[in-house]
């Protein structure tokens, strides 16, 4: 689609610059990247600095590790509420397979040989 529009000459009548990539840390901490078509860093949409390459990949890649922990951490959580509230319900006298519904539990019956996990 952009191969048919026309080109028109850089504003200076010389060949208009390569893209450029750079790669910015904002304030509050987002990353992002920013195609420039012209020689002169553009004014970015909020505080933020440009940074390298090297350091973008590095901080994406502790936000991504960041982010899987947190995911774990609410994963073991919600399977540690499910095995309360299924003990709390079954203590209650509520029968399992209703306990299990109401809690979200699917592990194994808590006897003394199993016990849950």
């Amino acid at each position: 689609m952009l191969e048919s529009l026309p080109s028109f000459p850089w504003p200076d009548d010389g060949p208009a610059p390569e893209p450029t990539e750079v790669w910015v840390l904002y304030d509050d901490g987002a990353l992002g990247s920013i195609t420039l078509s012209g020689l002169h860093l553009p004014v970015l949409p909020r505080p933020g600095r440009v940074i390298t390459r090297d350091e973008y990949d590095r901080l994406s890649a502790q936000m991504a590790d960041s982010h899987a922990a947190r995911l774990k951490t609410m994963d073991d959580e919600e399977a540690a509420r499910q095995v309360r509230e299924f003990r709390d319900l079954t203590a209650a006298g509520i029968p399992e397979e209703t306990a299990r519904r109401l809690s979200g539990y699917t592990g194994p019956t808590d006897t003394p040989s199993t016990g849950i996990a």
